[in-house]
């Protein structure tokens, strides 16, 4: 044994008393529980950080409400162990609370079986979190917040964006760290889902803005402060003759044609002042730069855009700025042809009335001051009685007309509709015309066996007299006349008037049924007449469900009119030609 060793005592022969042993091994415990306190604690604090974390990163994907609110109370409930979630949200302004989403299930079934009803709705925050007490749920508010973009609601105060609350299992409640969770992340939630609820909001405005747009049939268009196109509707594009993304970025005169092209003569004369303005179509000044430059709101001005067939279009123009931090302005263009062409056929039928109603009156007078103030002999006397009713007659006819336009435009025409033999009404036309003096004949040729026709009778009559006449005044005195009528399904009857006269000018053949409308060639020959016999005529057989058209010819005029069929009894409708009985 050397010196070294015996100087150093061994371990084993170091002897420790017993409750020196003892205190040592407590202390020893005491650490390890600290110890695994300590990393427990850690642990939760990186589970918290990494929950609060997946939340962040879900709460920024986005998407809608919905999926939102399905995605955060899936992750809530996982972070915190939690058995059950709800999520009620207030619209903003609004405290009342409606519930979106809950987990497990859904809105029809909400949580799970064997839970208490989860409430659909809640007044304010407050009463979500008596019941979520009551109920042994932990649960917290979503604050609200003007930066928010809430807005207050009508009853004034802050109120909440929501209510979120979690409910863990009966045998395992809620760690106090898990409901300190719900309040870390409970400004998240808040200002995520508020965002969310505005996009939609704002999605929803946007999407009715551009249905209002392209729904409108006036042309809007919307430039910003250089008077360059951000927008505009179908409605422009068709005015134009252009596509609607087309006008985008260009300049207003340039895409609606407002500037006068001037011919290369005038650009080249001398002496021409290369400073001065251009002529613009649309007036002295360009009303979106009057606008922009801090001018009054332009409303109902007459202006006329160019198409880019070279043609011009006057529209009334209201402009007014937009109340833009960039400025800009918008315009509402209403194509005024149709305005323009109603407003010539309304001057047109007052023309053509006064004419209808100064010629009888005339004669009524005329005649009467005969009878009046001459001795004439009773055959005499007679006559002119005769041309008295006669011209009381015309009167009527145009009375008639007149009320049965107002009616129909009214909605206020009567059809006592039934069982029609279409054959008997037209041969008993025919057969009264005959009787007349001067009657001019009418050739009739109806097909056999046709089946009743679903309409009102005197109306009908009405019309047929209407083309019969019509062809009389414009087929001239030696023209025949015809009527036809034949079966074309098993539907419709169609019945035909056909005369050989000097038939419609082409580019009369599309406008002959329109309101007021008088063709050239009548117009030329100062042939009497309202315009609005063959209107009131199309109007009649339309309200019956019927069609009435022009027929192709190659001489005279053809104008056919489809009338349906009487259903038979039983509800079908009778066999075609042809047809098995």
């Amino acid at each position: 044994m050397t010196d070294e060793t015996v100087g150093r005592a061994t371990p084993a022969s170091v002897s420790l008393p017993a409750d020196r042993v003892a205190a040592l091994e407590a202390r020893v415990r005491v650490l390890e529980a600290e110890r695994r306190r300590v990393f427990e604690d850690a642990q939760r604090e990186a589970d918290a950080v990494y929950a609060q974390y997946q939340l962040s990163q879900l709460l920024a994907a986005g998407g809608s409400v919905d999926e939102i609110a399905a995605a955060v109370l899936a992750e809530v409930a996982r972070a915190s162990g939690a058995s059950g979630a709800a999520l009620w949200l207030a619209s903003p302004g609004s405290r009342a609370l409606e519930l979106v989403a809950t987990f497990p299930g859904g809105r029809d079934d909400p949580v799970g079986p064997g839970w208490a009803a989860v409430p659909r709705r809640f007044a304010d925050a407050d009463a979500a979190a008596s019941w979520a007490l009551v109920g042994g749920w932990s649960g917290v508010a979503l604050p609200e917040g003007r930066s928010l973009g809430g807005g207050s609601p009508p009853d004034g105060g802050t109120g909440a964006v929501g209510y979120f609350a979690v409910r863990g299992d009966p045998a395992a409640p809620l760690a106090t760290e898990h409901e300190r969770y719900l309040g870390t992340v409970r400004l998240e939630l808040a200002i995520t889902l508020r965002a969310a609820q505005l996009r939609a909001s704002l999605a929803r405005e946007q999407a009715t803005l551009a249905a209002i747009l392209d729904g409108a049939t006036d042309a809007i268009v919307a430039v910003d402060g250089g008077r360059r196109i951000v927008r505009l509707n179908a409605a422009t594009a068709a005015l134009v003759g252009t596509t609607a993304r087309s006008g985008t970025g260009m300049r207003c005169s340039e895409y609606l044609g407002c500037v006068r092209p001037e011919p290369e003569a005038a650009l080249a004369a001398p002496g021409r002042d290369p400073e001065r303005a251009p002529d613009l179509l649309c007036g002295s000044r360009c009303p979106f730069a009057e606008v922009l430059e801090g001018g009054p709101p332009i409303v109902g001005r007459e202006l006329a855009v160019r198409r880019r067939d070279g043609g011009t279009i006057p529209v009334a123009a209201s402009v007014s700025r937009m109340p833009t931090p960039d400025g800009g302005a918008v315009a509402v263009l209403r194509d005024l042809r149709a305005t323009r062409a109603l407003d010539d056929a309304k001057t047109s039928f007052v023309a053509a009335v006064s004419h209808e109603l100064r010629t009888p009156l005339a004669l009524i007078d005329g005649y009467t001051q005969s009878l009046l103030h001459l001795d004439l002999d009773r055959p005499t006397a007679r006559r002119h009685v005769e041309r008295i009713s006669d011209a009381a007659r015309r009167l009527a006819h145009l009375v008639d007309e007149i009320i049965d336009i107002s009616q129909l435009e009214s909605d206020a025409l009567v059809l006592r509709r039934s069982p029609v033999a279409i054959d008997g009404l037209l041969r008993a036309y025919v057969a009264e015309r005959a009787d007349g003096l001067d009657a001019r004949e009418i050739d009739l040729a109806v097909e056999r066996s046709l089946p009743p026709v679903d309409v009102d009778g005197t109306r009908i009559r009405q019309v047929i007299a209407n083309l019969v006449q019509n062809a009389e005044k414009h087929a001239g005195p030696r023209a025949p006349i015809e009527i036809r009528a034949r079966r074309v399904d098993g539907g419709t009857v169609v019945v035909s008037v056909v005369d050989g006269g000097r038939g419609i000018a082409p580019e009369d053949r599309d406008h002959v049924f329109e309101r007021f409308y008088r063709g050239s060639r009548a117009r030329d020959a100062q042939v009497a007449g309202s315009g609005l016999g063959l209107y009131l005529c199309r109007r009649i057989v339309e309200a019956h469900g019927g069609w009435i058209r022009l027929d192709a010819t190659t001489r005279g005029t053809s104008v056919s009119l489809g009338l349906p069929v009487a259903p038979m009894a039983g509800g079908g409708r009778p066999p075609g030609p042809g047809a098995p009985a």
